[in-house]
């Protein structure tokens, strides 16, 4: 939480940025997204981000590990109005849908109105469609000496109770 709140700090300083945590990479791993940093943002310790890389191959994931890349944690820390605003540069119809159903609210129609609006929706990537096409105003914090793990995969939430010594009820089975 200590990452957090500093990345918290600097978007009190810098209400523009949206910022990421990014975690110090330790291996080439070829199936986390990783954040290649730019230039330091202000005074530091927040960097712009020059580019996303999602899940390279192994000759790239090498490459950035010596580059010394970061691995994306997905964790983002930035103000309310800030994300939106990335919302309504990178995804404007998705925005404006919504708003329009903000009137039936509270409402005999709110939950018609949302249904049919979820059902009209098109997949959409936050991190593809938001944060790779509009980078602008987006800062890695980096993040080290912390244990982490990608919980995107059932093996590595296995993994990650039995290093930290959890069994659950589930696997006694």
């Amino acid at each position: 939480m200590r990452h957090v709140e500093l990345a918290l700090d600097v978007t009190e300083y810098r209400p523009e940025l949206t910022v990421l945590l990014g975690i110090t990479a330790d291996r080439p791993e070829t199936s986390y997204g990783w954040i290649e940093p730019g230039e330091v943002v202000g005074s530091g310790p927040v960097f712009s981000v020059r580019q996303f890389w999602e899940k390279p191959n192994g000759e790239l994931a090498a490459e950035l590990l010596h580059r010394r890349c970061f691995w994306n944690s997905f964790v983002i820390v930035g103000r309310a109005s800030t994300l939106l605003g990335l919302f309504i540069i990178a995804l404007p119809d998705l925005y404006f849908s919504f708003k329009k159903a903000q009137a039936t609210f509270g409402t005999a129609l709110e939950q018609e109105t949302i249904r049919r609006l979820y059902d009209d929706l098109s997949t959409t990537s936050f991190s593809n469609d938001v944060l790779v096409r509009h980078r602008i105003n987006l800062g890695v914090l980096p993040i080290a000496g912390v244990r982490w793990n990608d919980l995107g995969e059932p093996s590595r939430v296995i993994a990650t109770l039995e290093a930290l010594g959890i069994r659950p009820v589930w696997q006694a089975a």
